[in-house]
């Protein structure tokens, strides 16, 4: 069974600042059955969601910060692109590094489970590689995963490997709660400087990790920084995941 296919719009913030209902039209073109949101593009989102959906496509999650003060509003936005799941995109790595920061993390995704919960929504962290950082002999993502068994992660496969962990074993732990996984490539370097390449070119090797995670509802192609042309990126990296058998076009 193959996945449907999603690309985090983040990936596309230039061309989006640039063109934003044309980079929405490129992406649908290229087989696109989604996009994952990290704002609302041109302040509208009644319109974005419109535009969205004249495209065929629909939000397979909303990224947007519900720890702070603008949670009501995330979710709001969220709701009106017709989207059920809210994403926690990023915190501060230093709070994984120690027991204590990672309780106060528990803490936190407790709270967003219980406000989602009220607005019959979920509640899902998406990570990067400080997450991955072991303490007392857990990695601090799995001691939350393990607490708060009610949210969802999306899985961002590459920084766990750059984490120092195995994105198969990660998954595999996580289980039913390994609900979005992001597909992002490159040499496996701790540094946000690194260059990404399209997914399928880089030293990632993704078809065991998206057999390790069965339950998973989409693949999510993201790139924090590309050294080709964004794109073209985009588009072979789409081309990688059908051809390779993970995940089907639209």
């Amino acid at each position: 069974m193959t996945l449907p296919i999603s690309v985090q719009l983040y990936s596309l913030r230039e061309e989006l600042a640039r063109d934003p209902w044309g980079t929405l039209e490129a992406v649908a073109a290229m087989g696109y059955s989604a996009v994952e949101p990290c704002d609302v593009i041109g302040g509208d989102v009644d319109e974005m969601a419109k535009r969205i959906a004249d495209l065929g496509m629909v939000v397979s999650g909303y990224q947007a910060d519900v720890f702070g003060d603008q949670a009501s509003q995330a979710m709001d936005e969220a709701q009106a692109l017709g989207c059920s799941r809210v994403v926690q995109p990023y915190t501060d790595a230093e709070g994984w590094q120690t027991a204590e920061g990672v309780q106060g993390m528990l803490e936190k995704c407790q709270t967003a489970v219980q406000q989602t919960a009220a607005r019959e929504m979920t509640f899902g962290y998406h990570n990067h590689h400080g997450e991955l950082t072991v303490v007392d002999g857990t990695p601090g993502l799995l001691t939350v995963a393990a607490a708060v068994p009610e949210m969802f992660f999306t899985v961002d496969t590459y920084w766990v490997e750059v984490g120092g962990q195995s994105a198969v074993d990660v998954v595999t732990r996580l289980g039913a709660q390994a609900d979005l996984l992001h597909m992002k490539d490159g040499p496996i370097v701790n540094a946000f400087e690194c260059g990404m390449v399209a997914v399928g070119s880089g030293a990632m090797d993704f078809p065991p990790i998206v057999a390790a995670a069965p339950s998973a509802r989409w693949l999510i192609v993201e790139l924090d920084r590309c050294d080709t042309d964004m794109l073209t990126a985009v588009k072979e990296s789409i081309d990688y995941l059908a051809q390779a058998g993970l995940g089907h076009k639209k």
